[in-house]
């Protein structure tokens, strides 16, 4: 097995339009579903990827104009 230093290193560039996206479909789930850990789970992820949009230097390095 190769060790963690000697495999690729991939970054994915997102397109922000598809990130929103992705926000408001976990945003969606986590209302259908009924309070409780799982709703909480999905409430934060949404939470997060709101976070990462107002940090320019991650949207900057991580997602692409086209």
């Amino acid at each position: 097995m190769p060790s963690v230093d000697r495999l690729p290193r991939q970054d994915a560039l997102y397109r922000v339009e598809d990130l929103v996206e992705l926000r408001r479909h976990v945003l969606r789930y986590a209302r259908s579903v009924p309070p409780g850990g799982e709703r909480n789970r999905h409430r934060q992820v949404a939470l997060s990827l709101a976070r990462l949009f107002k940090n320019r230097s991650w949207l900057a390095a991580h997602t692409s104009d086209g």
